[in-house]
């Protein structure tokens, strides 16, 4: 009979432990009873570490995830500060500022804010006349943005409002700036020729009607309300304004409304409008020939 090394029990079936080979009884089979020395031996096997230039090879520092439709990576595009478009939200923001500017200086000048013929009058150094458009130029273009009233400054800014973000988003906002600026120049100096060297040309309407007539060419059937209640299309109100203006400068009917500025700036408007019409032809025939053009070819 065996006997258990551990308490010297006789075993008549003893229990042989794996760890360190000893013959053990009932009780003291277990290794942690008979304080094996095998498995405090025992150590762990740890998997064969990998060298580092593999392990920087199967890992790159970088990761990407790719668009496997276009086989590049996903351009991440920054979202604008401003849900408005910027160009026309800077146009609304410097009329007002300006409006306000003429607002203290009529309420600090008094009479000296503006008497006509008087050149040293502050508002002949915002408004251009045709006496004094040669000494200061600039007028050409701050005449823009000067009013002559609060009512001509509300219906300037709801054309704005309606038309100018439209436009902005399809054309950009570079293009828009060039097209209101350019509109409102001609009109400037188109209203000039006509009228009486000391009087003064200001208000925003030219290059406003110059965003109207372009977006009137690239988008016609776009619905209008005409004076906030009769329902048109664009096309529809831009023909009636330009007759109405056009019979207007014929007749010299409007007294100090600035009829030929309204009519140049359409004009100026419409042609640029069509020039813009004829590039996005020209690209989606470019595009067309690219892709079907080897199938036509066929």
């Amino acid at each position: 009979m065996a006997v258990c090394d551990k308490c010297g029990r006789e075993v008549a079936l003893p229990f042989k432990c794996s760890s360190c080979g000893g013959n053990y009884c009932a009780d003291h089979r277990l290794p942690e009873n008979h304080d094996c020395q095998g498995k405090r031996e025992t150590k762990k096997i740890e998997p064969p570490q990998q060298p580092e230039a593999d392990r920087d090879r199967e890992q790159p520092q970088f990761h990407y995830r790719y668009d496997f439709d276009t086989l590049r990576p996903p351009v991440r595009r920054r979202r604008s500060r401003f849900p408005y478009p910027a160009a026309s939200l800077a146009l609304l923001v410097s009329i007002v500022s300006v409006f306000f500017i003429q607002l203290v200086a009529q309420l600090i000048l008094g009479p000296a804010y503006f008497r006509p013929g008087d050149h040293s009058s502050f508002l002949y150094y915002l408004a251009a006349s045709g006496a004094t458009i040669v000494t200061r130029p600039w007028t050409i273009v701050t005449s823009i943005f000067v009013h002559g009233g609060f009512l001509h400054l509300l219906f300037n800014g709801l054309v704005l409002l309606s038309f100018g973000p439209i436009l902005e988003t399809r054309i950009g906002s570079k293009r828009f700036l060039y097209l209101f600026f350019g509109s409102g120049v001609l009109a400037t100096l188109g209203q000039l020729l006509f009228t009486a060297p000391e009087a003064i040309i200001l208000g925003a309407s030219g290059g406003l009607l110059g965003v109207m007539g372009t977006l009137t060419i690239l988008a016609p059937n776009l619905p209008v309300l005409l004076f906030l209640i009769l329902p048109l299309k664009l096309w529809m109100a831009t023909l009636g304004f330009g007759i109405l203006s056009v019979l207007l400068v014929v007749f010299e009917v409007g007294g100090s409304i600035a009829n030929v500025a309204h009519l140049v700036g359409l004009v100026a408007g419409l042609v640029y409008g069509y020039r813009l019409r004829k590039e996005e032809r020209r690209k989606r025939e470019l595009l067309f020939r690219r892709f079907f053009g080897p199938i036509l070819e066929l």
